[in-house]
């Protein structure tokens, strides 16, 4: 697996101070569970914090509680856990793909919506789009971060396969489509809802909450 899209160094920064919000930070603990080069880079910034923190005065220190941070465990062979979820996920949908309680969204696409603990209006999902298949041309009212875990899928912007990240703003509009092949399966963490352009695409939005 060769890993070509990371995710931006600012979003490595606010990884390592535990910063980041709950959805994105679930996405960036499961890239760093498949991506060896982020480990060792988020592992740079940590060393580099600590030593921050050991030459700052006491009283610049405020004591809080640390936003959990990914974990960033080295991978395990998946033939010998049999498993295509990333350690940090499978608590939540178990270690196989195939496993996963699917809602039917459209014909050739599902979801399955993952629990948070915050009340924002972010999400945290799993998508599957069918080979082949389009999802209709859409905008974004908020940043969105995506992990691809199975298949790849292109866009305006270049071609992603297992492991990359794909980071857009709400000025990004784009029309993801997935290669031929294995079903896309990624896991996608929005803030705000996408912004569908279609009349039909919009319907079946307020219905599924896609």
């Amino acid at each position: 697996m060769t890993i070509k899209s990371h995710p931006a160094p600012e979003n490595l920064f606010s990884c390592a101070a535990g910063s980041m919000p709950e959805a994105a930070a679930a996405v960036m603990a499961c890239h760093m569970s498949m991506c060896p080069r982020c480990q060792k880079e988020l592992s740079i910034l940590d060393s580099v914090g600590a030593t921050l923190l050991e030459d700052m005065p006491p009283e610049a220190l405020v004591l809080e509680t640390p936003s959990p941070k990914p974990e960033r465990s080295r991978p395990k062979p998946i033939a010998a856990i049999k498993s295509n979820v990333p350690g940090p996920l499978q608590k939540f949908v178990g270690p196989r793909l195939e496993d996963v309680k699917w809602r039917r969204v459209a014909p050739g696409i599902w979801q399955y919506p993952l629990p948070l603990s915050d009340h924002s209006d972010a999400s945290l999902r799993l998508i599957k789009i069918s080979p082949g298949l389009a999802i209709p041309d859409h905008g974004h009212s908020g940043s969105e971060m995506t992990l691809v875990l199975q298949g790849a899928f292109t866009d305006e912007f270049g071609s992603y396969a297992v492991g990359d990240v794909v980071e857009v703003d709400e000025g990004v509009e784009h029309t993801p489509v997935a290669a031929e092949g294995l079903e896309c399966i990624c896991l996608i963490a929005s803030e705000g809802r996408m912004r569908f352009h279609g009349i039909l695409a919009r319907i079946v939005q307020r219905f599924t909450g896609f």
